[in-house]
């Protein structure tokens, strides 16, 4: 078995080809992603995170980005006012809604 790195350059000259080169990379980790874009998410741990942000343990994902040890996710703040944070993706789960009494 062998086993080495590799280096590419490439030259980008364009802000048409920066763009195409970032949404070409954005959507590679996408589906790389545990979560979507609007998946509704469960805070499972609420480590770094002060009591007032993050309301009923819930939020919308924004974005989430494989590799990195957090994502944005959108939450209700103890004011009441919608606030993108940035919590640790390994503190974050699928929400999964609660059934209703009586309607198994």
């Amino acid at each position: 078995m062998l086993t080495f790195a590799e280096a590419r350059q490439r030259t980008l000259n364009t802000p048409d080809e920066i763009a195409a080169y970032l949404a070409e990379t954005f959507r590679g980790t996408q589906e790389a992603s545990p979560f979507r874009t609007g998946d509704e998410v469960t805070i499972t741990s609420r480590s770094g995170l002060a009591p007032e942000i993050g309301i009923g343990d819930v939020g919308v994902l924004l974005c989430d980005l494989p590799g990195q040890l957090h994502s944005w996710v959108l939450v209700f703040t103890a004011g009441g006012q919608q606030m993108a944070v940035l919590i640790q993706t390994a503190n974050l789960a699928k929400r999964e809604p609660a059934t209703e009494a009586g309607n198994d």
